[in-house]
């Protein structure tokens, strides 16, 4: 009796391993067989099972999250929080919104804990790995500063830990054949190496350099703008999908600005934008991401095709731009940069292909997906698109109609904020990853060797003390969308608005996004002068991706007077 009810309350005590919402490993379900006849040999059989079962709670962190157990040399205690999920991969509903899961499972661990806003630093078992999520700007900042810190020898004082980029996902395989592994995001070790792509490739994002392709991002959104409004004139119900003629914007300007590619008719420009297209999708496809896919399977995929084709596209480029000098591209900038140091310094050939990727991730996905929760945001509050209007017809009285970045930069302020407010609502899902090369310490808690650290820009954004409204009101598409706050010193978000990352890595492309995101938005204001939503904000389903967007794409009925 004592064995049978110490093997059931162990069994109960392994109810606690969900997978997901609709199944879970429940031990007590299973049945204790009998090995023999006679009393002795069951009662023996029952104690062997109650003895493991009660192992298995014991260890059950060791066992289905490995990895999870703390650093034995700190004294200080693990974050926060707790590790489920599936054993051995962790929380499966994260993969599907992870911002607001984060948000979920952040607030359920503060009301736990008694606290009153969710804590900014907290533990969870993903990815197939122990994680600490980070939020909070110092937190952030004090992570992120420990990157191209690895190196302490043993007997060595503790020096607050290393970290580096993550690029273990899945195989290294995928990650070589998918997005190379010559670009600023995959150099992890040397810091000297890393310093020298920052600088070359930054060379091809300055300001100055981006001021000078605004005409060119003007005459494509115009061209953009004017195919929307041909396309809602000729449709039976005057309607358009934004987010497709966003991503047509943004592809526009990956293949004419950022490669300086010279693609001849519809049929090459649509064979390019389907290539882009395919090869984005692995940036959300988590399987690619989780499982040690062979090549030869990686080699089979629409992805890898979609990688090869654009390959040869732009070494095709780089080809001519060698035999005919350069074009004014951000690639023929980067191929031509050379280091100030060291004029023989310069990016190899593999180099610069992988950096054009970079550069297409950060020009294109991110800036449609924004650009596209912007229309939405605008069309909940069609105040804000009147203010929008308003504001680019008194700069084209001001100015005339042609747009430069010293005009949207300082004489449009109300664009900037819709800009700025947008992306706070909506930033970027999940956030970056880091590998823990040596425990880190931060906020008076331990991130062991060997697990993985995330910041979330979105819990960040959420908690802000300049903008934090205790029922969660602020981070509302209907309530919380006021660009005017950025408008006032008092009420601006000021380091906690880090939608552009933080550290080595912040977004060094992230001057060609927001003139990209302002031309495109200012465009639209002089030539659509209303527009009704015809998306049901209360009945949209999202859709995963570089940043969250409805899945129908945002449905629009535009009127150009």
């Amino acid at each position: 009796a004592t064995a049978r009810a110490s093997a059931a309350a162990a069994a109960r005590s392994l109810d606690f391993l969900p997978c997901s919402k609709s199944t879970s490993l429940r031990a007590s379900s299973l049945p204790i067989p009998l090995a023999g006849k006679t009393p002795a040999a069951a009662f023996a059989v029952r104690a062997t099972l109650a003895a493991l079962a009660l192992l298995v709670v014991a260890l059950r962190d060791r066992i289905f999250y490995p990895g999870s157990r703390p650093d034995p040399d700190r004294p200080e205690p693990l974050p926060p929080g707790t590790m489920g999920g599936c054993p051995w991969i962790g929380s499966l509903s994260m993969y599907f919104d992870m911002n607001r899961y984060f948000h979920r499972r952040a607030s359920v661990l503060g009301a736990k804990l008694g606290l009153d806003s969710p804590p900014r630093i907290w533990k969870m078992f993903g990815f197939g790995k122990p994680m600490a999520i980070l939020s909070g700007s110092s937190n952030i900042r004090s992570m992120l500063g420990r990157e191209f810190k690895k190196g302490r020898k043993k007997g060595d004082s503790y020096s607050g830990g290393a970290v580096s980029q993550a690029t273990d996902f899945g195989s290294g395989q995928f990650m070589e054949m998918i997005f190379g592994t010559e670009s600023m995001s995959f150099e992890t070790s040397d810091a000297t190496k890393y310093r020298f792509l920052q600088k070359l490739v930054g060379q091809s994002l300055t300001p100055e350099a981006v001021a000078k392709g605004v005409p060119a991002l003007q005459e494509s959104s115009e061209k953009v703008v004017d195919r929307m409004l041909s396309s809602a004139a000729s449709s039976s119900d005057g309607t358009v999908v934004v987010e497709d003629m966003c991503k047509y914007l943004t592809l526009d300007v990956a293949w004419r600005q950022i490669i300086g590619l010279n693609l001849k008719g519809d049929d090459e420009i649509a064979a390019f934008h389907s290539a882009v297209k395919m090869w984005l999708k692995s940036l959300s496809n988590y399987l690619l991401f989780l499982l040690p896919w062979p090549a030869f399977l990686l080699r089979s995929t629409k992805t890898y095709r979609a990688k090869q084709y654009l390959d040869e596209k732009i070494m095709e480029r780089i080809d001519e731009l060698k035999s005919e000098g350069p074009d004014g591209s951000t690639m023929s900038a980067m191929l031509c940069a050379t280091d100030e140091e060291d004029s023989s310094a310069k990016l190899s050939k593999k180099q610069v292909i992988d950096n054009t990727f970079l550069l297409l991730i950060a020009g294109s996905e991110t800036s449609s997906n924004t650009l596209t929760d912007a229309m939405l945001l605008l069309g909940l509050h069609p105040e804000a698109w009147d203010k929008l209007v308003k504001e680019q017809e008194d700069l084209v009285a001001r100015r005339g109609p042609n747009l430069t970045k010293a005009q949207i930069d300082d004489e449009c302020p109300y664009l900037d904020a819709v800009v700025r407010e947008t992306m706070r609502i909506c930033p970027i899902s999940g956030g970056g990853v880091r590998t823990v090369d040596e425990t880190l310490v931060v906020d008076g808690v331990q991130v062991p060797k060997g697990w993985w650290a995330m910041y979330s820009v979105g819990l960040t954004h959420e908690a802000d003390p300049k903008t934090r409204v205790e029922d969660g009101s602020h981070m509302d598409m209907r309530a919380g969308f006021r660009p005017e706050r950025w408008l006032n010193e008092e009420t601006r978000p000021t380091t906690e608005w880090m939608p552009f990352g933080a550290g080595h890595r912040f977004c060094l492309g992230h001057n060609l996004a927001i003139a990209e995101m302002r031309t495109f938005l200012a465009v639209m204001a002089r030539k659509v002068k209303a527009f009704d939503l015809v998306t049901d904000i209360d009945k949209v389903k999202w859709k995963e991706g570089v940043i969250l967007t409805p899945k129908d794409g945002v449905v629009i009925a535009p009127h150009s007077n």
